[in-house]
């Protein structure tokens, strides 16, 4: 082990900040998770880049998420969408992330979960278990329903966005 490597490491493992700045060399897409609260109309969302599909048959799909709002409100629900990211919703992301700017995306409900109006692709999920890991909870879901819209996807990598780079000219 180098010095350098030496450095990062203690007692407890890898330095985080080590570990964030390392972990971000794995490009995801981003996503929006969605749900709904009792006696509340409007929809609710947050920024994710920890989605993943986990199974086909059933149908089943996993986020994580750490203690909050949205983490309450998927608990006390056990339903949120899903709303996969295009390459133009970079404000999408940041609007669900905190930073408001001066539009606020829509939301369709297409069958029981809202999710965004316009995005690559859309689930609606029922929460089957909880896995308690660290600071974090991996609600693992059963999609109910989902379709796809279409587009290129809105990437995070390196702490940046970033958009498919075609291979045609």
């Amino acid at each position: 082990m180098s010095t350098a490597d030496a450095a990062h490491v203690d007692m407890g493992g890898v330095d985080p900040a080590h570990f964030r700045k390392t972990v971000g060399n794995f490009a995801t897409g981003v996503a929006v998770v969605s749900c709904t609260d009792e006696g509340d109309p409007a929809p609710h969302g947050m920024t994710i880049s920890s989605f993943t599909s986990i199974s086909l048959t059933p149908p089943t799909i996993l986020i994580s998420i750490k203690p909050g709002r949205m983490h309450k409100l998927i608990s006390k629900e056990g339903w949120f969408g899903v709303s996969v990211l295009g390459e133009d919703q970079k404000g999408h992301s940041q609007f669900f992330a905190g930073e408001r700017g001066p539009e606020t995306p829509s939301f369709a409900t297409r069958n029981r979960i809202p999710t965004l109006k316009d995005c690559l692709a859309w689930f609606e999920c029922e929460v089957t278990s909880r896995i308690q890991v660290h600071d974090h909870t991996l609600f693992v879901a059963k999609v109910m329903h989902c379709d796809v819209i279409g587009g290129a996807p809105l990437l995070f990598f390196s702490s940046r966005y970033n958009a498919v780079q075609s291979s045609q000219s």
